[in-house]
């Protein structure tokens, strides 16, 4: 039942509007008439109205201030503009500031009406699910930006506190050996026991501060910090990376690139738990308005279909945690795989939807 409300003072006109919506047969409706603007919004305060047909001339009221009045009380209802030939420009400008559509009144008959307030209905609709996915995504950023804020306090203070107190006590150790000469050999191996442990903490402590928040990200940008990245990796793993970068790469938006670091760093951590991969490549560039990734290895590979079922895949949690991270900021991902063929993760952010949202 598609509830309508008519903002006429003509009762000519508004006679036609009604005989206009009697002669349809497909369509369930109620139909409401006001002559003047006031009594309108009396209406659409106190019931549920899905579509209004205004006149753009009433008594109390007339050009773009009947739309403005109207979206004050319910900012979301779509509104067709009834107008005559000479008011065309206005109402033109009407759909400029929110209304859905406008029809001459001369011109107006029984299918084009109905096909006007079926796609203002709709048309105002998808705005809204629109609207509610850029907020649940504006939303998703910040839970996002602030779990990378907290990530970065820790990786601070790991770094700076428990590392420094690690490496003091290091140095202190060091100094028993030349304090104690009662039993110099036992004392010895003792410190040497105990160094290494430190050592091994300090490493650890460091790998752990890297991983909650690279400070290199922060202070140089994305493809330093991937260096490093391919670099501890290599290390780690002994994995091979060959890592090729745009040249014209420059500074993006930091929750772009925080995504793109997120996004690499899980694929290189599914590679090293499930791929049994000798090497890895990475590849990244630009264009002016989209961002690429590859990350490509010869493992073993799997079956993509599989790919939701089995988190040996690779993928379960890990895949879906960086297409949502992907999805934040305007980019997609897509998993390129079969059995012993190795697996390719491919990765593309749009930078002008990015930042489209962002100014919205």
């Amino acid at each position: 039942m598609i509830k309508i409300l008519l903002i006429e003072d003509n009762p000519g006109d508004a006679r036609l509007i009604k005989e206009y919506l009697s002669d349809l047969k497909n369509i369930e409706y109620t139909l409401q008439i006001a002559d003047r603007l006031q009594a309108g919004l009396d209406i659409l305060e106190n019931e549920f109205i899905d579509v209004v047909l205004l006149d753009l001339k009433l008594p109390d009221s007339e050009g773009l201030t009947g739309v403005e009045q109207i979206f004050n009380v319910v900012p979301n209802i779509p509104i067709i503009i009834m107008t005559g030939l000479n008011d065309e420009t206005t109402a033109i400008n009407a759909v400029k500031i929110g209304a859905q559509d406008y029809l001459v009144k001369d011109k107006v008959e029984s299918e084009l009406l109905l096909r006007s307030i079926r796609y203002s209905i709709e048309r105002k609709r998808a705005e809204e699910d629109h609207q509610k996915l850029l907020e649940q995504r504006i939303r998703a950023l910040s839970i996002i930006e602030a779990q990378e804020n907290e990530r970065r306090r820790i990786s601070r203070e790991l770094h700076d506190g428990l590392g420094q107190l690690l490496s003091a006590a290091k140095l202190n150790f060091g100094m028993i050996d030349f304090m104690n000469s009662a039993n110099k050999e036992r004392t010895t191996e003792i410190v040497k026991q105990v160094d290494s442990i430190i050592s091994k903490a300090i490493v650890e402590a460091r790998r752990i501060a890297h991983d909650l928040r690279p400070t290199t990200l922060d202070d140089f940008g994305l493809i330093p910090a991937l260096r490093i990245l391919c670099q501890e990796f290599s290390k780690i793993t002994g994995i091979k990376v060959k890592f090729q970068v745009s040249p014209t790469l420059e500074r993006i938006d930091p929750k772009v690139e925080i995504a793109i670091y997120r996004i690499i760093q899980e694929s290189f951590n599914n590679i090293s738990k499930y791929a049994e991969a000798t090497d890895v490549s990475l590849d990244l560039y630009r264009s002016d308005t989209q961002v690429f990734v590859r990350v490509k290895d010869n493992g073993k590979g799997f079956d993509t279909d599989n790919i939701t079922k089995s988190k040996k895949a690779g993928g379960g949690f890990g895949l879906l945690n960086m297409k949502e991270r992907a999805e934040l900021v305007g980019g997609k991902v897509e998993i390129i795989s079969s059995p012993g063929h190795g697996t390719e993760l491919l990765l593309e952010i749009n930078l002008d939807f990015f930042s489209n949202n962002n100014h919205n």
